[in-house]
């Protein structure tokens, strides 16, 4: 390695060696789009006959203990309830699929149905807004021969029972 870099310096020593440069054009300006994403569906609407929801409230299996996973939409809820007031009475409606007895399943529904209710009133909402009722199997929206089907008939739903005219707050000048 030595005698490489002696034979180097000697070589060069002199004047013989000199260093080659590169003339090269400059890179054009990088253009860099970003678009945003579109917005995700909002999980909670309300709608002239129920504040629909587009994500499942999820309780323990074969309970009616609510999973915290579920608080962020309940809350959801009861915000638009609280923005609404003309809502004067939600139903809210627990349904199970076909799996097992129907009288267990209109008692599970039932108590779930009472689970969510209890928690919109831990959240401001008077109770007498809300109502619960439990529906069990009796209100399938879906077959209960696939597993989607059965999951779909699990469900809760929060139906507009009683309503009033909408009111608009005037400000005076």
């Amino acid at each position: 390695m030595r005698a490489l870099v002696l034979g180097l310096l000697v070589a060069c020593g002199a004047g013989a060696c000199s260093l080659v440069t590169v003339q090269q054009d400059p890179f054009p300006p990088l253009e860099i789009r970003a678009e945003r994403p579109d917005a995700p569906p909002p999980k909670v609407v309300l709608t002239p006959s129920n504040i629909q929801i587009n994500d499942k409230v999820q309780f323990e299996l074969g309970s009616d203990k609510l999973l915290p996973v579920s608080f962020p939409l309940l809350d959801a809820v009861a915000a638009v309830m609280v923005d609404n007031p003309q809502i004067e009475i939600i139903e809210v409606a627990g349904h199970t699929d076909a799996s097992g007895g129907a009288k267990r399943n209109r008692q599970l529904s039932q108590q779930r149905a009472e689970s969510v209710r209890q928690y919109m009133i831990s959240k401001g909402i008077a109770k007498g807004r809300l109502t619960a009722k439990g529906y069990g199997p009796d209100q399938a929206i879906a077959g209960n021969d696939t597993p989607e089907g059965r999951e779909a008939n699990r469900r809760v739903e929060f139906v507009i029972a009683k309503q009033g005219p909408k009111k608009t707050l005037v400000q005076e000048d």
